[in-house]
């Protein structure tokens, strides 16, 4: 007989996990709160016909986790035909691309001669300091990395880099290309979701019993509280959301410890269609901050829309972002567009106000860092998944990374 899985959370990492799963001859239902599939992957259509992404959007040449799901669910991607990592300043001191190629070579060599204990207890922010960069050099680059991580950089260990190497777990992409799925980035978690017998939107886990011989999730749906049991657990949702969790027995203390030290970085995008097809940019406001960016479509032509990102605390009060109001980030999209014409109202989502996410990814610290390995040990009959589990983490290819490391998990230990 089957044994029978549950996957609480639809996003990359869960219906990656179901998927695999599913083909090793599992039986699987998936269980999300949201009344859609994706979780932080989120495309969305514009007034003008236009797929625009709401949240993770950038896929990098060396993604090969991403790249490999889209080849084997037959999906197209397309070259944006802009950099992530060059940027015109636009409000702010002015930093040519060849500096700020330099500041991020600069930054990689540097990290390579240092001594691993002062990597392991260093800090983003202050390493940022200690470069031999010009002001406004360090301002954006500061600026640049503040708004990825979501996060005040003193907060964020210098492991996290985005340069940082060991043993090839991460690598930047300075000259590549970058991707996007052609037919909007949350075609991967439909395609998946489409070929799965058992997809129940609208479940709110809130408590989970274990043990080694299976698990009982308890919850509410549309259609009332619902218990169910199962042969094995994945939960492969946002890592506060799984802080929020009842599990009985509580989890192992190292477990719920390294559940607990991770932050969530605060971010929100705006996205909005053109009425004329923009020429590629991409913009960074070193003062607010923010930055913007087209990006050409599957017809090889300047997609109508363009779309801005932001991320801490200080720069989403500056946008007003708390509001769900977007004219005041608006406003400054058309100010540094004057260019453009807008058709349509514009779409915001901030992914801190978001219930289901309490943030846009994850951030470590160097205390979270340590506490990476265990944030992938099963207890009972229950897995980890999600970015957050994956030292990829904040990234599509770290969702999907973890997805196969969990289904392979459960494949080896509930045999």
């Amino acid at each position: 007989m089957k044994k029978h899985i549950v996957i609480v959370g639809a996003g990359f990492a869960g219906l990656t996990a179901a998927l695999e799963l599913d083909e090793r001859e599992y039986k699987i239902t998936v269980l999300e709160a949201r009344h859609r599939v994706g979780g932080r992957v989120w495309s969305t259509t514009l007034a003008n016909g236009e797929i625009a992404e709401l949240g993770g959007e950038w896929i990098n040449v060396k993604d090969g986790k991403v790249l490999s799901m889209l080849d084997r669910l037959g999906l197209s991607k397309t070259e944006v035909g802009v950099n992530f990592l060059r940027r015109k300043v636009i409000a702010g001191a002015p930093v040519p691309f060849a500096e700020q190629a330099v500041a991020i070579d600069l930054s990689a060599k540097t990290l390579a001669g240092m001594p691993e204990e002062a990597i392991t207890s260093g800090t983003i922010r202050d390493f940022i300091n200690q470069l031999p960069l010009s002001p406004p050099q360090r301002k954006y680059f500061f600026s640049r990395l503040q708004i990825s991580y979501g996060l005040d950089l003193h907060q964020v260990a210098l492991r996290m880099m985005e340069v940082y190497t060991p043993n090839q777990q991460k690598s930047i992409n300075i000259d590549g290309s970058y991707f996007r799925v052609t037919s909007g980035n949350m075609s991967i978690a439909q395609t998946i979701a489409d070929s799965l017998e058992d997809i129940r939107l609208g479940h709110e886990v809130s408590q989970v019993g274990y043990s080694k011989q299976g698990v009982t999730i308890s919850g509410n749906s549309v259609d009332g509280p619902f218990q169910l049991e199962f042969d094995g657990l994945v939960i492969a949702v946002p890592v506060k959301v799984v802080a929020e969790f009842e599990f009985q027995p509580p989890l192992p203390l190292p477990i719920k410890n390294a559940i607990a030290s991770i932050a969530m970085g605060t971010a929100a995008k705006i996205t909005v269609a053109t009425r004329g097809r923009p020429t590629l940019r991409a913009y960074h406001d070193v003062e607010t901050p923010f930055w913007c960016w087209t990006g050409n479509g599957g017809d090889g032509n300047v997609r109508k829309v363009i779309t801005a990102f932001s991320g801490s605390v200080e720069a989403l009060n500056k946008l007003d972002t708390n509001s769900n109001d977007p004219a005041v980030w608006f406003q400054k999209l058309k100010s540094a567009n004057p260019d453009l014409e807008f058709e349509g109202d514009p779409v915001m989502v901030d992914w801190s106000g978001d219930k289901w996410s309490r943030g846009s990814y994850s951030a470590f610290s160097n205390q979270a860092t340590d506490q990476i390995p265990f944030l992938t040990n099963s207890v009972g009959s229950v897995f980890f998944a999600g970015e957050h589990t994956a030292y990829q983490s904040a990234t599509m290819e770290g969702a999907i990374e973890s997805g196969l490391r969990a289904a392979k998990q459960v494949s080896e230990e509930l045999k």
